[in-house]
């Protein structure tokens, strides 16, 4: 609960009130079940609640192999086509993910918002990994 709370005292008013949806980072199912716990989506909901936006979900297409360790063209190659996400999607939608390296992931779902309709699409995460150390 802290992060969220973290989260939400850093959210401007304006930035509050700019999603129509919310779209967490989703995991693989088989990475789900391995780990037994969706922080993207736990933060996600809570969030979508407390900013009164629906809560959307998008699909990993493919087990993708870790991001740990890559450097940003792989981790952008590994995860090309990699999500779907169902529309229509309203204008604004809002991705959220505990943690951004590279930015790769993230740009990969915005694309397929896109895809299913969303005419802009911005990336919120609890953490931000330094530049140069991914």
């Amino acid at each position: 609960m802290v992060l969220l709370a973290l989260l939400e005292a850093s959210l401007t008013e304006e930035a509050r009130a700019w999603p129509q949806v919310l779209v967490p980072v989703p995991l693989h199912a088989s990475r789900a079940r391995g780990r037994g716990f969706d922080q993207a989506e736990w933060l996600a909901k809570r969030l979508a609640l407390r900013l009164r936006v629906p809560l959307r979900h998008g699909t990993r297409l493919r087990d993708t192999p870790s991001q740990r360790g890559l450097d940003r063209q792989q981790r952008r190659t590994n995860l090309r086509r990699g999500f779907r996400v169902e529309g229509p999607l309203p204008s604004r939608v809002v991705l959220l993910d505990d943690v951004m390296t590279t930015g790769a992931t993230l740009e990969a779902l915005a694309l397929a918002c896109l895809a299913a309709g969303a005419e802009e699409v911005e990336a919120w995460a609890i953490a931000r990994t330094p530049l140069g150390e991914t």
